[in-house]
């Protein structure tokens, strides 16, 4: 192996490892947000729970408030039918007084199903209160071991940047150059072994011109395909 190409090597693994860092990093405010958004979920869950309670509890009052409505209709129906002096009169309020009752055990019968209903309902609110606090409290747990992993990753990150600044000055400076030329071309391995006569980056076969470059390693070889920093293990 040529002589400059270890320190090189070490740097890329510290630049492969601060990537890393750095897409871990970046993906925490997304794990982040994903939280609350199942929070904010339960909590929407609960707040429509509660709604569904609150309009049939409206209903339901509503509908007592027909009835009584319909018992003061019926009493005064059958005031005015003691009172009456014509047969016809009598049974004209005969008729009212038999079709407000009937209004009213429809209606009571309604008020009797929303009385269940609310029963079912109120046991839902209780359901989706105690999912929303078990949510609250997992997420508030989570969003704590974020924070954790967020100040160790920062660290470690920060420590292997220095680390990288340190090994840098070890590296040539032409040939960290052609590193950095590399990189930013997207060679995310920008020093790759040779394996089986290939490159190890772009896997394309080798001239025999450049393995022996590779082998004799008097100077730095590289791939004629992707160009790659090619070394020999040894």
């Amino acid at each position: 192996m040529h002589p400059d190409l270890p320190a090189l090597i070490e740097l890329q693994e510290l630049d492969q490892k601060i990537a890393r860092l750095r897409s871990e990093l970046a993906q925490l405010p997304v794990a982040k947000k994903r939280m609350e958004g199942e929070l904010e979920e339960a909590k929407q869950k609960l707040h429509k729970a509660k709604l569904e309670q609150q309009a049939s509890e409206l209903v339901r009052r509503q509908k007592e408030g027909e009835i009584d409505e319909l018992r003061r209709q019926l009493a005064r129906y059958q005031t005015q039918q003691l009172q009456a002096r014509k047969n016809e009169e009598y049974q004209a309020l005969s008729h009212e007084i038999l079709v407000v009752t009937g209004e009213i055990e429809r209606e009571e019968d309604n008020v009797l199903l929303l009385l269940e209903k609310a029963d079912i309902l109120q046991a839902n609110v209780k359901r989706e209160e105690q999912k929303a606090e078990q949510a609250e409290k997992e997420i508030q747990g989570k969003k704590k071991e974020l924070a954790d992993k967020e100040s160790r990753l920062a660290l470690l990150l920060a420590e292997t940047e220095s680390e990288r600044e340190r090994k840098k000055i070890r590296v040539d400076p032409a040939l960290f150059g052609q590193y950095q030329r590399l990189v930013h071309g997207r060679r995310e391995n920008a020093v790759v072994s040779v394996v089986h006569g290939s490159c190890g980056g772009c896997h394309m076969k080798l001239t025999r011109h450049t393995l022996l470059r590779v082998e004799v390693a008097t100077e730095i070889a590289f791939c004629e395909n992707c160009g790659r920093i090619l070394f020999a293990i040894p």
